[in-house]
C-alpha cells in the first residue's frame, strides 16, 4: 500500500476542488496539469535558489537517484509507470525546492531574499496560495526527499531538520513566540520520521504542549461542591436528570450549541492550550460556573481545505493513525458552532480568531466538513460525556442559575445580602418576641 493516498472519491463527489491544488503541485498526481503550468515554469529557478550558485544539480539529482525506488514506491504504479527514473527525480527534486524556499531552514538573510524573489516572479497571491496547496493530501512528495536535498545542502543532521520543521509548524499554526513544542509523552510521534509534509501538520496540531497554563480545577482556592453534587444526584435518581434521557448512548448530543450551554451555566473560554486537545471541562463550582475550556483557532480562507484533507488522510488505509484526533475535533466543533451568536460568543471569548469577514462564513465553514459518523473513539468523547452529565444535571442547572441570578453584578449580591440580613432580623424578632428576655 503507497504512503501517498489518493482521497476517496466518496469525498471528492462533494466538493473535488478542495482536494486539488490551486497553483503548484507536488508529486505525480496533478503532475501536468495545465493549470498550473505557471508555477511549473518558475520550478527551474526554485532549484537555482535552492542550491546557491556554487552547488551543482548534478550532486542532488545523484542523491534522490539512489532513493529512486523507494520514491516511486511512495505512489500509486498506476502513475509513476508514466515516467523514467531521471524524469521521476526530476520531478521530485523541483517541487522539494519549492517546499524548501517556501517553509524549509530557516535563515533570516536568505529567507527574506527567497519570499522577496518568488513574489517578484509569481505575485503575492500565488505565493500565499502554495501554502494552501501544502495542505492537500494528493499534493505531498516523501518526507525523505526534502531531508536529501537539506542534509547535502546545509550539512545538517536529519533529526534536526524535523524538529526545525515542527517547530516552523508550530509558529504557523498557533502563532507561538518562541515556536517550541513540548513532548506530552514519551512515545509519541514528535521528532520521528514522518511519510510527508501533511504528517508534519497533524502531529504538531495534535501532539503539542498537553499542560494547562491556567489553573488546574484541584487548584483552585474556592469551595468544590462538585463531589457533593454528585452524591446528591446520586439520592435523588431520576429527579435530578431528566426522564427522557436517563440513559447516554455515547453518540447522540442533545446540548448543541455554545449559547445552548452558556443557557444551562456552562461558559466557553480559551484554554491556553496549543493542541487541538486544548480541551477542558470544569463542572460547576460554588464560586464559579461550569467552564468548557477550548484551544484558540485562527479560520481563513484555507481552513476548511486543511481540515478536509486532513480528515481525508486520518481515513487514508495506509495511515495507521488509531486515535482520529482532528476528525474527533471538527466534530466536536460542528456540535458548538451552529449560528452566529456561537461565533460571536467564541470571537468575544478569544477561541475564534475570524479572518474571513463575517460569523456567518465561520458557521459555513464547519458546516461544509464532513466527518462522515465516524465513531468517536478520540480524546473528545469523554469530553462530551462530561458535558452531557453536566447539561442533564437539574441541580448543576439550578446552582448556574442561582448564581447567574445572584451572584452577576455587585448590586444583586447587595440586595441579597439585604434580604438575607432582614431576614435574620425578622427571626431574632421572631425569637424574642415569644421568648422575652426577663428583666
Amino acid at each position: 500500500m503507497p504512503l501517498m493516498q489518493m482521497v476517496p472519491l466518496l469525498m471528492k463527489e462533494e466538493n473535488k476542488e478542495d482536494y486539488e491544488p490551486k497553483v503548484v503541485s507536488f508529486g505525480p498526481y496533478h503532475h501536468g496539469n495545465e493549470k498550473l503550468k505557471f508555477v511549473e515554469d518558475f520550478k527551474p529557478t526554485a532549484v537555482q535558489m535552492f542550491i546557491g550558485d556554487n552547488r551543482n544539480e548534478a550532486d542532488f539529482m545523484a542523491a534522490i537517484l539512489g532513493e529512486i525506488e523507494y520514491a516511486r514506491s511512495c505512489y500509486l504504479e498506476d502513475v509513476t509507470c508514466r515516467y523514467t527514473d531521471i524524469e521521476f527525480a526530476q520531478m521530485m527534486l523541483r517541487d522539494a525546492c519549492v517546499i524548501l524556499n517556501y517553509f524549509g531552514p530557516n535563515i533570516v538573510d536568505k529567507s527574506y531574499k527567497e519570499a522577496e524573489t518568488i513574489n517578484h516572479h509569481l505575485g503575492i497571491a500565488v505565493y500565499s496560495s502554495i501554502r494552501r496547496d501544502m495542505y492537500l493530501l494528493e499534493n505531498q512528495i516523501p518526507f525523505l526527499i526534502l531531508e536529501i536535498l537539506v542534509a547535502l545542502r546545509y550539512k545538517t543532521p536529519r533529526h534536526s531538520f524535523i524538529k526545525a520543521m515542527e517547530r516552523d509548524s508550530f509558529k504557523m499554526f498557533f502563532n507561538g513566540k518562541n515556536g517550541m513544542i513540548e513532548h506530552a509523552e514519551a512515545n509519541d510521534d514528535l521528532g520521528k520520521n514522518p511519510a510527508h509534509l501533511l504528517e508534519i501538520f497533524r502531529r504538531v496540531i495534535v501532539r503539542g504542549p498537553d499542560h494547562d497554563p491556567i489553573l488546574r480545577d484541584n487548584e483552585c482556592g474556592c469551595c468544590n461542591v462538585n463531589d457533593m453534587l454528585t452524591r446528591l444526584e446520586e439520592g435523588c435518581g431520576k429527579c435530578c436528570k431528566d426522564d427522557e434521557n436517563e440513559e447516554w448512548h455515547g453518540s447522540q448530543y442533545v446540548f448543541r450549541s455554545v449559547t445552548d450551554l452558556k443557557s444551562k451555566g456552562i461558559y466557553s473560554k480559551a484554554s491556553g492550550i496549543k493542541s487541538l486537545k486544548g480541551v477542558r471541562f470544569s463542572p460547576t463550582r460554588f464560586c464559579r460556573s461550569a467552564e468548557l475550556k477550548l484551544p484558540f483557532m485562527y479560520v481563513d480562507m484555507y481552513t476548511r481545505v486543511f481540515f478536509k484533507n486532513m480528515i481525508a488522510y486520518e481515513f487514508s488505509p495506509n495511515s495507521h493513525i488509531i486515535d482520529k484526533s482532528v476528525t474527533g475535533y471538527v466534530s466536536f466543533m460542528k456540535l458548538l458552532v451552529v449560528t452566529e451568536e456561537d461565533v460571536k460568543e467564541m470571537r468575544e471569548n478569544k477561541i475564534i480568531i475570524n479572518s474571513l469577514g463575517s460569523d456567518d462564513d465561520v458557521v459555513q465553514v464547519y458546516k461544509d466538513l464532513n466527518t462522515y459518523e465516524a465513531g468517536d473513539t478520540s480524546y473528545f468523547w469523554n469530553v462530551k460525556k462530561d458535558i452531557e452529565d453536566h447539561y442533564h444535571s437539574k441541580i448543576r442547572t439550578w446552582m448556574a442559575e442561582f448564581r447567574t441570578t445572584y451572584f452577576n453584578n455587585p448590586w444583586t449580591i447587595i440586595a441579597l445580602v439585604a434580604s438575607l440580613f432582614l431576614l435574620c432580623l425578622d427571626i431574632v424578632q421572631t425569637y424574642y418576641a415569644i421568648h422575652p428576655v426577663p428583666n
